[in-house]
């Protein structure tokens, strides 16, 4: 098998070139990769735990908990005391980031079609269904 054939490098080589336009667009807010999809993950539905954001991004908990501190340091979100659990926290978006919401889904959501419009509708459920088997 040819190096070029590896499905590591093959899908190591789209992830870079999909985070590459995600990054040149985001460093208008200073936002990092991670912190871009953690707050999207966020603005997608507030009043989450943290080990919720944990599983919904696919990320261990420590990275996490680090993506959040470095997102609440600069205002995008906070940290709120369950009102149902006063030793759980719940994460929401700050007014800063209430303020940003629109134009950063409407970047997410404009970059990730960019991609997948390469593919025909069809093409594009396959390619759903390929990668939920790589996951599993």
């Amino acid at each position: 098998m040819a190096f070029q054939d590896c499905i590591c490098f093959r899908m190591g080589k789209a992830v870079r070139k999909v985070s590459r336009a995600y990054r040149e667009k985001i460093s208008h807010y200073r936002l990092t990769h991670g912190q871009f999809f953690m707050l999207v993950a966020v603005m997608e539905e507030e009043g989450l735990l943290p080990s919720e954001l944990a599983e919904k991004i696919a990320q261990d908990r420590a990275t996490t908990t680090g993506l959040l501190d470095r997102l609440e340091n600069d205002g995008w979100v906070e940290r709120k005391t369950d009102t149902q659990d006063r030793r759980s926290l719940r994460i929401y978006l700050t007014h800063h980031a209430k303020k940003h919401r629109k134009p950063i889904m409407e970047l997410f959501e404009d970059t990730n079609q960019q991609f997948i419009d390469r593919f025909t509708p069809k093409e594009w459920d396959q390619m759903q269904s390929f990668l939920v088997r790589l996951e599993s």
